[in-house]
C-alpha cells in the first residue's frame, strides 16, 4: 500500500464518511445521490463569483451546473466512479490554498468550493450506508414516570 492510498484511505475513514453517513441517513438519501447533489452545490457554488469572468467561461460554468443538475435529479442513484488521483489532486489544492490562507492571504472561495468537492468525491467511495442507530430510551425517564 502506498503513501497515497494510505493518505486517501485515512482521509475517507476519518474526515468524510462520518458526516456523508449522518447526513445520507438523516435525510435518506443514497451515497450516489449525496455525491450528485454536492457536485451540483459545488457548481452552483462557482457560478456565484463569475462577475467578471469572460462570457464564453460563464456560458461554460452555467451548461457544467445544467449538466450536474440532470444528473442529480435524473440520475440520481446510478452508481458512481471516483478515482484516487482526483481525490487527492483537490486535497493537496486544499492544502496550498489553506497554507495561502493561513500566511495572511484572504480566504478563497474556491478552498469552500474544494472541501464541497471533496465531500462529494469521497461520498462515491461509500459502499453501503448503515442504518441508523435507534436511540435507547433512557432508564431515568421511566423511573421518573412511576
Amino acid at each position: 500500500m502506498t503513501i497515497f492510498s494510505r493518505i486517501d484511505a485515512w482521509l475517507g475513514k476519518t474526515l468524510f464518511h462520518p458526516p456523508i453517513i449522518l447526513a445520507c441517513q438523516l435525510t435518506r438519501q443514497t451515497q450516489y445521490a449525496m455525491h450528485r447533489a454536492l457536485w451540483f452545490f459545488a457548481a452552483c457554488h462557482a457560478t456565484v463569483y463569475l462577475e467578471h469572468d469572460d462570457w464564453l467561461w460563464v456560458v461554460f460554468m452555467w451548461f457544467f451546473v445544467a449538466i450536474t443538475l440532470l444528473s442529480a435529479t435524473v440520475y440520481a442513484d446510478w452508481p458512481a466512479v471516483s478515482i484516487r488521483a482526483f481525490r487527492l489532486f483537490w486535497f493537496f489544492l486544499l492544502i496550498g490554498q489553506v497554507s495561502v490562507t493561513l500566511l495572511g492571504g484572504e480566504l478563497l472561495a474556491s478552498s469552500i468550493r474544494s472541501v464541497i468537492i471533496l465531500f462529494a468525491e469521497y461520498a462515491a467511495t461509500i459502499k453501503t450506508i448503515p442504518p441508523r442507530r435507534k436511540r435507547e430510551k433512557r432508564a431515568s425517564a421511566k423511573e421518573v414516570r412511576t
